[in-house]
């Protein structure tokens, strides 16, 4: 008969130290890139390969020692074990889900328009992306026929506004949406600007246009990120939300 509350095991106090020191180096991808250690691209990585690699390791790892908790009873800690081992899978499921989900279910594109036919082209960006940067040029009507079939809700914004209120309130929303606004051109009814991710830093660039229609004006997006072969649709989501908080007054 034992008495007493039973001594914790060992291996669930190594657990709780790998466990932290996991979450530790998970999270140290976003920090990292805002500190100049790495670029957006090798933090994001860094977090999911040690998210889904360390995760796996620790799940197997609190699976072992829950199972010698049980068969040897005399010892305590499966609580801690248990833990850790929804720790490791919470942390291993992101990469998990994107591999059974082929890419998060969003076609592996990182180019959107509302435009296919005649996507908005970037003038004052061009210059300013690094040399490994996606490229600008629009893959045409296989890229279009992709975007149709994942997101065919995307169109042009038709609003009641002249051109040059049109050009002024885009102006207004990009900045609310935090975007870095770059070669504006009121006469030609156009901009560019660079939107950032919060952690890892991803840049996106994106072209706005705005040309005169019968009931108004109509608006043109396209979003372009400058690394990566699947946004994750970043890019459609960013059009739908500026669209969705231009609408309102329109």
């Amino acid at each position: 008969m034992i008495i007493g509350q039973k001594k914790i095991f060992p291996g669930a106090r190594i657990l709780g130290v790998l466990a932290l020191l996991l979450l530790l180096v998970v999270l140290a991808g976003g920090p990292g890139v805002h500190l100049g250690l790495w670029s957006p691209l090798d933090g994001f990585i860094l977090s999911l390969r040690a998210g889904f690699m360390g995760g796996l390791a620790l799940a197997g790892l609190s699976l072992i020692v829950i199972i010698i908790i049980a068969v040897k009873k005399k010892y305590g800690g499966m609580g801690k074990a248990i833990l850790t081992l929804l720790i490791g899978l919470a942390l291993a499921s992101p990469v998990a889900y994107l591999r059974m989900s082929g890419g998060g279910g969003v076609p592996p594109i990182h180019d959107i328009t509302t435009d296919m036919v005649n996507p908005p082209q970037f003038m004052a960006l061009v210059g300013k992306r690094d040399a490994e940067a996606n490229s600008l040029d629009y893959e045409g009507e296989k890229l279009a026929d992709q975007q149709k079939q994942g997101y065919p809700g995307i169109a042009p914004l038709m609003v009641s506004d002249k051109p040059e209120q049109a050009f002024a309130r885009a102006l207004a929303v990009a900045a609310e949406m935090g975007w870095e606004v770059a070669g504006a051109d009121a006469a030609a009814l156009r901009f560019e600007a660079t939107d950032y991710s919060m952690w890892f830093r991803f840049a996106d660039d994106v072209v706005v246009t705005i040309a005169p229609s019968e009931s108004g004006s109509r608006i043109d997006l396209r979003s372009v990120s400058r690394v990566g072969r699947s946004d994750l649709g970043v890019n459609a989501k960013r059009i739908m939300t500026f669209q969705k908080n231009f609408a309102p007054s329109s």
